[in-house]
């Protein structure tokens, strides 16, 4: 990994690799410091806590993150819904997936923790990189689904979300019970077309009813 240049640069990347391996409770700014060759008063100067340096990784984790794989796969807004669904879940998925290396899938566990269970700072991050999706996901599913309710189409675009969430947070699991359905590289193409068919059944299922007798 290069090093880089200033003080809060290298900050961020020692924060990184500190708060990967320990999580906020147990990083210590010293540890951090000291792998930075900063000086220990340097974080509170930078970034004014432990706990905002912390935001800031998180921040910068999933803003590589959708540099590198965008939601949209390029897919279009004018796509069919089906595609950009697609699109969509193979992007999260490759998001969650990172580097592919530990330090990737420890870092997108804290973001996953936070969305669980969010902090106060983490309100803005949520704003502005989560939310997004949630929209997204729900506007693509509300295509699918003229004439159903809010509640309907929200539930619809939860499950799905809830799929590549599970294959993401659960990788430690499925590793001891299920080998094969771990989140890796190699088979990231199967996981996405599992998703996808699975929701689009239960779209059609909907579909399939009359919209005014869909249970709210």
């Amino acid at each position: 990994m290069t090093r880089p240049q200033g003080t809060k640069a290298r900050l961020l990347q020692a924060g990184r690799q500190v708060f990967a391996r320990h999580g906020l409770k147990d990083a210590t700014v010293r540890d951090i410091c000291d792998l930075a060759e900063a000086n220990v008063a340097a974080v509170s100067y930078h970034f004014g806590s432990k706990e905002k340096l912390y935001m800031s990784v998180l921040r910068d984790y999933l803003v590589e993150g959708e540099r590198r794989y965008p939601l949209d796969q390029g897919i279009t807004p004018q796509s069919s819904p089906e595609e950009r669904l697609r699109a969509l879940v193979r992007g999260f998925l490759y998001q969650a997936l990172g580097d592919g290396d530990a330090e990737s899938e420890r870092l997108g566990k804290l973001v996953l923790q936070e969305i669980i269970e969010p902090s106060e700072l983490f309100g803005g991050i949520f704003l502005k990189h989560c939310k997004p999706r949630r929209d997204r996901l729900f506007e693509i599913v509300q295509q699918m689904l003229p004439g159903f309710d809010d509640i309907t189409v929200g539930r619809c675009a939860s499950s799905i979300a809830g799929q590549c969430m599970l294959f993401d947070f659960a990788r430690e699991t499925m590793a001891r019970m299920t080998p094969e359905l771990v989140l890796k590289a190699s088979n990231i193409d199967r996981i996405v077309a599992h998703i996808f068919d699975f929701s689009m059944g239960g779209i059609e299922r909907l579909r399939s009813q009359n919209p005014t007798l869909a249970t709210a």
